[in-house]
């Protein structure tokens, strides 16, 4: 159950958020906020958005 509850609320999530950011993302200079719990992991935002050819990287 807690699989699937977390495939559904944070995998299929991170799917949807990088699409709906990716024309803002190749418009350039784009400010995106997300939660946390968005970012880790094999399915997160910054991974999916490394496999998408973009450059992550921190900020401090």
């Amino acid at each position: 159950m807690e699989q699937k509850l977390i495939a559904e609320l944070i995998d299929a999530r991170n799917l949807r958020m990088l699409e709906r950011m990716a024309p803002r993302l190749k418009e350039g200079k784009a400010f995106v906020a997300v939660g946390a719990l968005h970012l880790p992991g094999d399915h997160g935002l910054l991974r999916l958005l490394e496999k998408a050819g973009y450059h992550v990287s921190a900020m401090y």
